[in-house]
């Protein structure tokens, strides 16, 4: 008996190091009606939501929260420096501290992504003058931020490679959303979703060359996976009874794989309310994590041992 306890302690102990947490922004009631973000994180373990960052201006707050691989830092969208900014802190115990702006732009910036090796961060830049909207990666220290690509979606969700060499992203041409990734050398550029419908929000797997990303190719929003290369699609959530989204909500969708590239959080919309949903990798199990009337968005996993 000792044994078996021990045994399932050990288990445990496991799955809370290797499962980890999920970080997500939640605003009272409908999307889009003037709620305000709070940082938030669900355990998978103990299916426990704790309060991590209160919104910090009425109607705006805080999201799309992302960390590091070493889970020291944390990047999120904010309004509490005038206008959507990255703002960028430590996170130590479950909490975020020293708080700043990641850059001195006076733009609009969006979506900030750790490279997996720790080196760089892509974001979103908005230039309200000429309503540009760019693709940029800086170093860390916010220095030498460099354009990758000029884009027509603003506020949408990007990903890197599991090697830090290139970047996932959402790309608006001809009225269709596609997925794209372009290389950081700028020696590769292509698209990597081929069909007639809307893909967007894509997450890569940091285990293998695979990609997943929301569509709605079915007529409703579908969670997909595929490799890198656009073979072998895979429709994991064939039965679930999404509603579709349009062009100005695609900012509150994401997609994350979890550490060890056996499941995949994401939200979707459920009776008018964005819930959040974990599936594993293949489809066989799908789970609602949240029920509730409000908006759950920007879901992102980080690994439980986190400092």
């Amino acid at each position: 008996m000792r044994l078996i306890c021990t045994a399932i302690l050990l288990v445990t102990s496991f799955l809370v190091k290797s499962q980890t947490g999920i970080l997500f922004s939640r605003s009272s009631g409908a999307l889009n009606t003037g709620g305000t973000l709070d940082v938030l994180m669900y355990n998978p373990v103990n299916k426990k939501t704790t309060l991590l960052l209160k919104g910090s201006v009425r109607g705006r707050g805080e999201y799309n929260a992302v960390t590091n691989q070493s889970r020291s830092k944390i990047i999120f969208n904010t309004y509490r420096f005038g206008g959507w900014k990255l703002g960028i802190g430590d996170f130590e115990n479950g909490k975020i501290n020293n708080i700043k702006k990641l850059t001195d732009s006076n733009h609009y910036e969006y979506c900030g992504k750790f490279s997996p090796n720790g080196q760089k961060i892509v974001y979103q830049e908005f230039n309200w003058s000429d309503r540009s909207e760019s693709l940029l990666i800086t170093d860390m220290d916010s220095k030498n931020a460099k354009l990758v690509f000029e884009n027509n979606i603003s506020d949408q969700n990007l990903d890197w490679t599991k090697d830090s060499k290139s970047i996932v992203f959402t790309h608006l041409r001809n009225d269709q959303l596609s997925i794209y990734i372009k290389s950081i050398d700028g020696k590769v550029f292509r698209k990597i979703s081929n069909s007639n419908a809307n893909d967007f929000a894509p997450s890569t797997s940091k285990v293998e060359n695979k990609i997943a990303f929301l569509s709605d190719r079915t007529g409703k929003i579908d969670l997909f996976v595929m490799d890198l290369d656009g073979k072998n699609l895979k429709n994991l959530t064939p039965n679930l009874k999404t509603v579709d989204a349009n062009e100005n909500n695609i900012w509150a969708y994401k997609v994350c794989w979890s550490p060890d590239g056996k499941q995949i959080v994401f939200n979707a919309m459920m009776n008018g309310n964005l819930e959040l949903f974990i599936v594993t990798s293949d489809g066989t199990e799908l789970h609602q994590i949240t029920h509730n009337n409000d908006s759950d968005v920007t879901p992102f996993w980080i690994s439980a041992d986190s400092k």
